[in-house]
């Protein structure tokens, strides 16, 4: 297994110090920041904005749908222009270009630990003069409808700079069969995963080699291990007070059980492939744990194989806590007041509840409405075609999201570093998350620099 080159954590410094050179040039060619200018409450003439996405497949198809129902709905005479940047990683690349060159669009999907820097160098709208208006703003009903552990992931300082987009959570896939054949229940809790594992590593021919594994992990384990971190109990980052916490009691807890599944070779992490995806659907593990964002990939690959499985929520350790991760959709605030108030009003036409409905049962993600999520319909839906976002719906109660730090992802990559050292017997937990965090620490600090804190 070989470590993760911190190329993503170098290209983030890039991008803070980047935008940080051109805020300068950037604050000096605007007029008014967001912050001086008032907000137009009307649109008095034809507007044109732009909207930059990563969405592919059925996903971009059903945004299309969204996109042109509200071109054809509104009597502004606004036009949203969907723009496909590619995937995430080119996305982000011309975001930055963009902000360099004082040409960003109307609109974006941007993770929040992304968007920091854009914030702190004041390119992105503040979301509450729009929000709390009462003419144009979200009625109480709306914005208290949208769960608040999403909806104010999106905050600095007390103000609103984006808004959840598209959604998902971790679940426990299972194989029925071979589940059923072992006469093991879905596991509930870590104990119970453990045990699971255990009895569903399977060597059929008796060669000393696995020919089923209990579990099978994404790739990404150790970048996604918040969560397990999380169940224990603990935190990797106290936000509030700038203290990484990885060396905690907790966080070993955490990464003893995890680790201690691998190398007892009751679990094992997908290599070239990457995902659980393949190993899960050719049935060389009972269970897998991914983001239900994969759910399309997981049923086409176990199409014509004979697998049929299931999902149930993660199993809990201390306590239950689903990981939801995903972008937001931000507004930036270099355009003109007019454009800013269409952008607006397409992200309010994006959280109406038909909207909801439609963007949760066409897309691969979530809807982003309780009164959605609880609806008669939507659990039709769920019950009758897609199972899977029936069960994501208990997650909502568990649910939060990773730290927005700026640099953030160094983090999630010193984790993920730290997991591997543990399981090729490198360095012991303690060890391994002592040099994580004090890694970490100096990456966040440099980013800070950047920006003279």
């Amino acid at each position: 297994m070989k470590f993760k080159k911190l190329t993503t954590i170098i290209s983030i410094l890039t991008l803070t110090m980047g935008l940080t050179a051109c805020s300068t040039q950037n604050n000096e060619t605007k007029t008014k920041s967001s912050n001086e200018s008032k907000i137009a409450n009307e649109i008095t003439k034809d507007v044109s904005i732009d909207f930059w996405h990563a969405m592919t497949g059925e996903n971009e198809q059903v945004l299309k749908k969204i996109t042109d129902d509200f071109n054809k709905e509104n009597k502004d005479g606004i036009k949203v222009n969907l723009v496909y940047q590619g995937h995430y990683k080119e996305l982000f690349s011309k975001l930055e270009g963009a902000a360099k060159s004082n040409q960003l669009p109307e609109l974006a999907m941007i993770y929040p630990n992304r968007l920091t820097a854009y914030v702190k160098n004041d390119l992105v709208e503040n979301l509450n003069p729009y929000i709390e208006n009462e003419k144009i703003g979200f009625d109480k009903k709306t914005w208290e409808d949208i769960p608040k552990f999403l909806r104010d992931n999106g905050m600095w300082d007390g103000k609103h700079h984006s808004l959840p987009f598209n959604k998902s959570t971790y679940l426990l896939f299972y194989n029925e069969d071979i589940l059923k054949e072992n006469n093991v229940k879905p596991p509930t809790t870590w104990n119970e995963l453990k045990e699971a594992s255990e009895k569903l590593t399977i060597d059929k021919d008796k060669d000393g080699k696995n020919d089923v594994y209990g579990l099978a992990l994404n790739e990404s384990v150790g970048i996604d291990s918040s969560f397990w971190v999380k169940q224990a109990g603990g935190y990797l980052i106290d936000e509030k007070n700038d203290k990484i916490l990885f060396n905690s009691n907790k966080t070993s807890k955490a990464f003893d059980f995890l680790t201690g599944m691998i190398k007892n070779e009751n679990a094992k992490i997908a290599g070239e492939e990457k995902y659980m995806t393949g190993p899960f659907s050719r049935g060389e593990a009972a269970m897998g744990i991914s983001s239900m964002s994969a759910l399309p990939d997981i049923i086409s690959a176990c199409e014509g194989t004979g697998v049929k499985f299931k999902t149930v929520v993660l199993p809990k350790g201390e306590k239950e806590a689903s990981l939801f991760s995903g972008t937001d959709i931000t507004m930036f605030n270099t355009s003109s007041p007019e454009e800013k108030l269409a952008a607006f009003k397409y992200i309010k036409y994006f959280f109406e509840e038909d909207t909801q409905f439609l963007w949760g049962t066409e897309s691969g993600y979530l809807p982003l409405r309780n009164s959605v999520l609880n609806s008669l319909e939507f659990k039709e839906y769920a019950k009758s075609k897609n199972p899977a976002k029936g069960v994501a719906i208990e997650s909502f109660e568990s649910g939060y999201c990773d730290p927005k730090v700026l640099n953030g992802y160094a983090i999630h990559e010193n984790m993920d570093k730290a997991l591997q050292q543990i399981i090729l017997g490198e360095k012991d937990t303690k060890q391994a998350l002592s040099e994580a965090e004090k890694n970490t620490r100096t990456e966040l600090d440099e980013a800070k620099k950047s920006f003279g804190e």
